[in-house]
């Protein structure tokens, strides 16, 4: 009998550690499956930690700043695009999903930095929906950019730091951020070379 609720014990100990981080692994697994990730690049396993020379504050533009490059920025733009423009809708909402994983992954680092993702203030303004399908792929393409070029500013102020666990975490994390985001550009470009003529 003893036996019984010491297996049934670690069993449940075993689920509830699986649980803890089954909506993260579910939807890592999605959108490394779908046609809008660069899934040759993972995302990183590890943890940062407050006080390594990284600082939160670096994170906020991308996370959900007022500046039509932010995470934030690019859900609500693609998802609005899926609707406004129907035979854009597959790849919008695809590459929305992907954005909201990095939305996911980077509040998960700026609280793991000691920031607060709850103070943070966000509006529609830089928003860009477009008058016309090129329009919005012209509009998705400029923000991929300027994500890209935010997150290689990041890594240039973290590339002088003393590297630790926390800086080679967040390398690693913009490594595939990046990766996804010339995914995305490069989707946007192949659209409008085979439908702009």
């Amino acid at each position: 009998m003893a036996d019984s609720t010491t297996d049934k014990s670690m069993m449940y100990r075993l689920m509830k550690e699986r649980g803890a981080n089954a909506i993260d692994d579910l939807t890592t697994g999605l959108v490394n499956n779908m046609n809008y990730s660069n899934h040759t690049v993972l995302y990183p396993n590890g943890e940062v930690e407050e006080g390594q020379g990284v600082l939160p504050e670096w994170f906020y533009p991308v996370y959900k700043g007022t500046n039509g490059f932010s995470e934030l920025n690019a859900i609500i733009q693609y998802v609005s695009q899926e609707s406004i423009w129907e035979n854009l809708g597959e790849m919008m909402m695809g590459i929305a999903m992907v954005e909201m994983k990095h939305l996911d992954k980077l509040g998960d680092l700026i609280m793991g930095l000691g920031g607060n993702i709850a103070d943070q203030k966000y509006e529609t303004t830089y928003v860009e929906y477009g008058k016309s399908e090129e329009d919005a792929i012209r509009a998705g393409l400029k923000a991929e950019k300027a994500t890209i070029e935010e997150y290689n500013r990041i890594i240039d102020k973290i590339k002088p730091l003393r590297q630790n666990e926390t800086t080679e975490f967040c390398l690693a994390l913009l490594a595939k951020l990046i990766a996804d985001e010339q995914f995305h550009a490069n989707l946007f470009e192949t659209w409008l070379k085979e439908n702009v003529h």
